[in-house]
C-alpha cells in the first residue's frame, strides 16, 4: 500500500468519526426540530418535480442548515405558484401577481395567500444574500421554521386528499396528475 493510499484511509477514518461525532452531539437536537415540522406536511402529495426538493426542506431544517431551508423552501413556493397557473391555464407573471391571480380566482384561500407570502418574505435578500440577511442563528432557526410550517400550509391546502374506503380522493383534482 502506497503512501497516498494510507493517507486516504487515515482521512476517511477521521471524517467518519468526526461525522459520528458529530451526528451523536446533535441527535436530540435533529430529532426534536424533525418533529417540530413533520407533522405540518400533509402525509401524501403528488409526484411532481418540486416534490423530492420539498421533503428535503424538512431534512434541512432537521439538521439545522437554516439559510438552505429557508432558501429551498422559497424556492418550492415559486414552483408550486407556477404549478397552479399552469395547471389552471393562467399566464405566469411574478410571484406576487400569481398569487393574486390564484386568490382572484378562488383557487388558493386567504389562508394559503398569507402562507405564500410567509414564505416569500425576504425572498431576494436569501436568494441573493443581501446584507441584510438574518445571521443569529436563533433568529435563523425560528425564520426557517415559520417558512417550512407556512409551505407545509401550502402544501395541505393545495394537495388535500380525503381517504374513501381505502382510496385517495384529491379534493383538487386539477392538481394530481
Amino acid at each position: 500500500m502506497s503512501d497516498s493510499e494510507r493517507r486516504e484511509i487515515a482521512l476517511r477514518l477521521a471524517m467518519e468519526r468526526s461525522l459520528r461525532e458529530d451526528c451523536l452531539s446533535t441527535i436530540d437536537k435533529r430529532v426534536g426540530r424533525y418533529l417540530e415540522v413533520k407533522r405540518c406536511f400533509p402525509s401524501v402529495i403528488p409526484y411532481t418535480h418540486f416534490s423530492p426538493v420539498s421533503g428535503e426542506c424538512v431534512l434541512l431544517y432537521r439538521d439545522g442548515y437554516f439559510f438552505a431551508c429557508i432558501a429551498l423552501c422559497q424556492a418550492v413556493a415559486e414552483a408550486i405558484v407556477r404549478f397552479l397557473c399552469e395547471r389552471h391555464g393562467l399566464p405566469t407573471s411574478s410571484f406576487c401577481n400569481d398569487v393574486g391571480k390564484l386568490y382572484k380566482r378562488r383557487i388558493v384561500s386567504s389562508n394559503c395567500r398569507a402562507a405564500l407570502g410567509t414564505v416569500w418574505e425576504g425572498r431576494n435578500d436569501y436568494h441573493h444574500l443581501n446584507t441584510k440577511v438574518e445571521t443569529d442563528t436563533k433568529r435563523l432557526h425560528d425564520l426557517a421554521k415559520e417558512k417550512i410550517v407556512s409551505l407545509g400550509k401550502i402544501e395541505e391546502e393545495v394537495f388535500k386528499v380525503d381517504i374513501v374506503k381505502g382510496k385517495l380522493r384529491p379534493r383538487k383534482p386539477k392538481h394530481w396528475k
